[in-house]
């Protein structure tokens, strides 16, 4: 059994042809006929059959074709992990992202011109508390989340603020506060069923200091520990949340929530930490060069 072999039958299975296979593959349609029997003749049994509809995958085939594409795919990773180790001016930058802030960020950090050709990034969606930790064991080289007060914040991590983001508040479209224009005033929010992030850190201490300021005590319906179910939670009918400008932008397009913005307003401001021992060189220009076009990027 040859690497080269399962490629071809894995490009016969995705094109459903053998003459499309071969002219992706830019080889003859008979070496790839050729490779595939010579497969089948190793594994004892057929790959494909012939139907009105072109070539399909037997079911046997099908599940070997399933486990070899996850091979292929752990090989090409593993040639990659070869690379970087064999130092060939490959860097792999591993972030950890504060929920809710991908879409906001993602399109900040991308410096003009692309990413570094030698720019290999890893990242992980994460609440704050874990990306701190994560700092701290060094499973993470940078976090970027929402800045919290200093007390808070482990020894042996600095921060660089980034850039601000207005506090929204999100409900279902079919919610009386939808059919409202401009502002909504937290007050009017007190008997309303509220969807939380983490409590005492990130999002969730913010928004619970703007209840605080007002003398108001939330109808905390449940908490969640990402953006994304918090979402979810509120299209569900579960309750309203606050959550950080831009991370619903998707869900408002496709009618799934509505979004105003809120009276007072609040704001966050994104941060980068770091951990106070020093990166590689190479790394550390890399880190400095995505954190500058997050903080000049353009709103």
């Amino acid at each position: 059994m040859e690497f080269r072999q399962i490629r071809y039958a894995l490009a016969v299975a995705k094109e459903r042809s053998f003459t499309k296979a071969a002219a992706r593959l830019n080889i003859s349609q008979s070496a790839v006929s050729e490779q595939v029997k010579l497969l089948e003749g190793s594994i004892g049994f057929s790959l494909f059959r012939r139907t009105g509809r072109g070539i399909e995958p037997t079911e046997r085939g099908r599940m070997f074709l399933y486990e070899a594409e996850r091979v292929v795919g752990d090989l090409m990773n593993l040639s990659d992990v070869a690379r970087r180790l064999s130092g060939v001016g490959v860097e792999t930058l591993v972030m950890g992202m504060g929920s809710g802030l991908a879409s906001v960020l993602m399109p900040r950090i991308v410096p003009e011109g692309g990413f570094p050709a030698n720019l290999h990034l890893e990242i992980k969606t994460a609440p704050t508390r874990v990306i701190f930790d994560d700092l701290h064991d060094e499973r993470l080289d940078l976090g970027i989340a929402a800045m919290v007060s200093v007390d808070r914040v482990p020894s042996g991590l600095n921060s660089v603020p980034l850039f601000d983001l207005d506090m929204i508040l999100i409900m279902p479209p079919s919610h009386a506060l939808a059919a409202k224009k401009g502002t909504v005033d937290v007050g009017l929010l007190g008997h309303e069923p509220i969807i939380m992030n983490e409590l005492s850190i990130g999002y969730g201490q913010i928004v619970g200091q703007m209840f605080n300021d007002l003398g108001i005590r939330p109808r905390i319906r449940a908490v969640a520990d990402n953006v994304d179910t918090i979402k979810v939670m509120v299209q569900a009918g579960m309750g309203v949340a606050i959550i950080p400008s831009g991370a619903a932008d998707l869900e408002v397009h496709a009618g799934l929530l509505a979004v105003r913005p809120l009276l007072p307003e609040r704001s966050i401001t994104v941060s980068a930490y770091m951990s106070r021992q020093a990166l590689p060189r190479r790394k550390e220009a890399l880190v400095e060069r995505l954190l500058e076009s997050a903080r000049h990027a353009r709103r």
